[in-house]
């Protein structure tokens, strides 16, 4: 089995890893023989939202993984920080996903030491470095200036982060990096980081195997404009996101696709009039999920699908893009994805929303309801749902994943594959373009229709009366029984 290394580089790279672990937990899985997901974020802006957020979710996910088991459909695949891959206890090395950078929290001149350099070093910084740059507070990150990312980010790979990194890697795992090119540390640290990738250092364990591994990477197009940009007193300017772009590519093409250093490589970006409120960085840059975050997850899934082909045509880069049938300006759907895309996330993503819902709708009905599952003795009590489990780490991630959601439906580009209107009688009448047809008659009552919660009632109890789950701890029969009886349904739905 291997493991999949995937850096994701500022805060688009956070919200990338955000859509994955969703992707994840709801069922979708990584391809060939990856088992493993080790997520690193490289962002100077420590208490950036977007991070913060994203290894939260990490972490709930985690603690979910470790009590429900490893042969689930939910939350079925590992996912690890460097410290539980090394299981050692290394005191200099996180264990919260986080790719260590050090002297990061300082104006950019006093990190190249600009009042220590000699009048000649001075007058070639001068040339290289306007004085905003100098003056320039990298507490929250490098604010579009590529420039100074590219100076700071050279030296993470000496960093402890990078050693463990490499201490930790295998034949036969692979490595992604995502990444923006339109701002600062995504657009500097992508070449920055594949550079030192492909480095043979003889001092560093496992270099030779890192230095000839397979890697993938996205990079990301403006795919969105900031409020308030390039205003007097604002250093960020939306109207430069364009040409920063054009000249990072042509820089791409020479030193990284004519030499053929990366081996698989995806293109995201969208002419959408989508708007972020105006944030430097720090907790007030946490923007909204987008479709094409989403698709960048996917586009690490199909790295790990195509990795024996990608790993047997050395010497070349594969180029891939990502498109949808025309939304004709609606929202996208289910049915507006490509069969691929359809297939391996359709039945998941349903499965999951159709999960929350219950809870959300049906979980009193359930617990009166006087069958095996709520009342038998290897059923699930009541009790359960005020545990530190369910109450401290499973709902909470639903709630992430409900929030995802619907910040993926009210973005421009809107992802709503699912009504948001159901109670209990309707519950699974949700997928759209899957809808029931209505049944009027009189003689057939709410709890009998073919979208009553009561279906998945019935299924949840005869699970639980058959007792194959009786061996599962508590924890795990939850998600197994669910698992089994959502899929079966769901099934139905999409048949």
């Amino acid at each position: 089995m291997a493991k999949l290394y995937v850096f994701g580089i500022g805060g688009t790279g956070s919200r990338v890893i955000r859509s994955l672990t969703m992707l994840l937990a709801s069922g979708v899985k990584l391809g060939n023989e990856f088992d493993t997901l080790v997520p690193l974020i490289i962002d100077p802006d420590a208490a950036n939202g977007d991070l913060n957020r994203t290894t939260d979710i990490l972490h709930k996910y985690q603690s979910i993984y470790k009590k429900a088991g490893e042969s689930n459909d939910f939350f079925g695949t590992k996912i690890s920080t460097l410290k539980e891959l090394l299981d050692e206890n290394i005191t200099s090395i996180s264990d919260h996903f986080i790719f260590g950078m050090a002297n990061t929290g300082q104006k950019f001149g006093d990190f190249i030491d600009y009042k220590g350099l000699d009048k000649q070093n001075k007058a070639l910084i001068d040339l290289l470095f306007s004085e905003a740059n100098l003056e320039a507070d990298m507490t929250v990150g490098f604010k579009g200036n590529p420039n100074i990312g590219s100076i700071v980010l050279n030296k993470f790979a000496r960093s402890n982060e990078y050693l463990e990194f490499s201490n930790s890697f295998n034949p036969g795992d692979g490595i992604f990096v995502i990444n923006s090119i339109f701002g600062g540390t995504g657009a500097s640290g992508f070449p920055l980081l594949l550079k030192n990738l492909r480095v043979n250092s003889t001092d560093m364990k496992n270099s030779n195997v890192i230095s000839a591994a397979t890697i993938g990477g996205l990079t990301y197009l403006p795919y969105f404009n900031i409020s308030e940009s390039g205003k007097e007193g604002k250093e960020i300017d939306a109207g430069t996101f364009l040409s920063k772009s054009k000249a990072a590519l042509s820089y791409y093409q020479h030193a990284i696709f004519d030499n053929a250093t990366l081996d698989s490589f995806y293109y995201l970006g969208d002419h959408s009039n989508n708007n972020f409120s105006y944030a430097e960085g720090k907790s007030d840059q946490k923007n909204p999920a987008h479709f094409l975050e989403m698709a960048g997850a996917l586009a690490i899934l199909d790295f790990t699908n195509d990795f024996k082909n990608v790993s047997n045509t050395k010497g070349k880069t594969v180029m891939k893009e990502f498109g949808i049938f025309d939304n004709k300006g609606s929202s996208v759907k289910f049915d507006m994805l490509g069969g691929n895309t359809k297939e391996t996330i359709r039945l998941p993503l349903s499965k999951m929303t159709l999960f929350s819902k219950f809870l959300s709708n049906s979980l009193s009905i359930l617990m009166k309801n006087k069958g095996s599952f709520s009342k038998g003795d290897k059923g699930i009590n009541e009790k359960f749902f005020q545990d530190d489990f369910y109450k401290g780490s499973f709902a909470k991630f639903l709630a992430y994943y409900d929030e995802w959601l619907q910040e993926l439906e009210h973005n421009d580009v809107s992802f709503a594959p699912f009504h948001n209107n159901q109670d209990h009688a309707t519950l699974m009448d949700f997928i759209k373009g899957k809808e029931f047809k209505k049944n009027f008659s009189s003689k057939i009552g709410l709890s009998d229709a073919a979208s009553s919660g009561n279906h998945i009632i019935t299924d949840l109890n005869t699970i639980i009366k058959s007792g194959k789950l009786d061996e599962e701890t508590e924890v795990s029969r939850f998600i197994k029984c669910f698992d089994e009886v959502l899929k079966t349904q769901i099934s139905k739905i999409l048949n």
